[in-house]
């Protein structure tokens, strides 16, 4: 039984007593008045337990982190194949970040590797204790050896050499972010598509390599699994980008199921435009908590309602209240009218048996 349906019970049943027992109005009233008193903090702790809020009553709230991400979209390469739809796609993710008031460093058709580098460094710089951060990287990739590399939009790659020359390793990124200590690191890689350069592919295996493992505190996130292609689709973002947009401006939801979300999005669009199932997928792992939009609950229309009905409560229990101290203090004026009357009022005569005349004694 909930507590306000115990003092509505209560309440009735001491205005009941309290018609029968004058000389108990004190002890009525304390009960009485304790009971309703405490009656709006409990109908606000029914609400909570009702509809999970409250979770950090009479306790510290866990600070949130700090929130760094660096977004590079590659699209306009000169010697190899043009994309569509990373300008589009990092473009969108920088706005969807800022409104999420992250940190964000937007980049689009970085040059060459030195340029690539560098604003790798300015994201490192950036990290730290108390800081969660994300890099997002939308254009060319390639798989060499077990090794994966990205790609500047000005580099002209016809042998092996050129790959370590003129991009940027994962390996690099990987080592640049657990230098920088943060506390998570999100790294998402949509760069799973065909080769760029179609006069060099005796070194260059499809899609992305898998990886062995990510740091401590760190998951990385490919736009499809290992060794497959992913789809630039036909509006203005890839799939894989459309359903993370779709995503992470959702409060409440932690990482893990985002990524869940994301990635069972993108196998159903792809599988009904395609015929083909682009599966993203993950690695590494995170204890900690990490929400893009935040990890509180926001509260439902449903929730909201179940708060102001019990806010209408909250005021019908205090105009009882008041209707019983009233109530109470008016019993208590009568009882002690009462008896100040019996006071001051002689006893009445009781009738008994005439008294016998006596002679007087001489």
């Amino acid at each position: 039984m909930s507590f306000h349906l115990t003092v509505d019970l209560v309440s009735r049943q001491l205005l009941r007593w309290s018609g029968k027992r004058r000389g108990s109005g004190f002890a009525f009233a304390a009960l009485a008045l304790i009971l309703l008193a405490a009656a709006p903090a409990a109908v606000v702790m029914d609400a909570a337990a009702q509809t999970g809020a409250g979770e950090h009553v009479g306790g510290a709230k866990p600070a949130e982190m700090r929130r760094v991400a660096l977004v590079i979209g590659n699209a306009n390469y000169v010697k190899g194949n043009a994309l569509a739809n990373p300008i589009n796609d990092a473009t969108d993710i920088c706005n969807a970040l800022q409104r999420l008031k992250f940190e964000v460093l937007c980049y689009y058709d970085v040059p060459n590797r030195r340029a690539f580098m560098q604003h790798i460094h300015d994201f490192q710089v950036r990290l730290g204790r108390g800081v969660a951060g994300v890099f997002y990287y939308a254009g060319h990739g390639v798989q060499v050896g077990r090794e994966n590399y990205l790609i500047p939009t000005q580099a002209n790659i016809v042998k092996k050499q050129d790959i370590e020359d003129q991009t940027v390793s994962f390996g690099y990124i990987m080592d640049a972010l657990e230098q920088g200590q943060s506390d998570f690191n999100l790294v998402v890689l949509d760069a799973c598509r065909d080769n760029p350069f179609r006069g060099f592919t005796r070194a260059m295996t499809r899609g992305l390599a898998p990886l062995t493992e990510a740091p401590a505190g760190s998951i990385v996130l490919y736009a499809t699994a290992a060794n497959e292609r992913a789809f630039d689709g036909s509006g203005r973002n890839s799939p894989f980008a459309k359903h993370m947009l779709a995503n992470i401006g959702r409060p409440g939801i932690p990482i893990e199921q985002l990524i869940k979300d994301v990635s069972r999005g993108v196998q159903d669009e792809t599988f009904r435009e395609e015929g083909h199932r682009q599966t993203p997928f993950s690695y590494g792992s995170f204890t900690g908590e990490f929400c893009f939009a935040g990890c509180a609950v926001p509260v439902s229309a449903a929730t909201a309602a179940q708060l102001k009905s019990r806010e209408e409560e909250m005021e019908r229990l205090r105009r009882e209240k008041a209707q019983l101290e009233a109530q109470i203090a008016s019993r208590n004026e009568q009882s002690n009218s009462g008896k100040e009357k019996s006071r001051k009022e002689p006893p009445p005569a009781t009738p008994g048996t005439p008294k016998a005349d006596i002679p007087a004694a001489f």
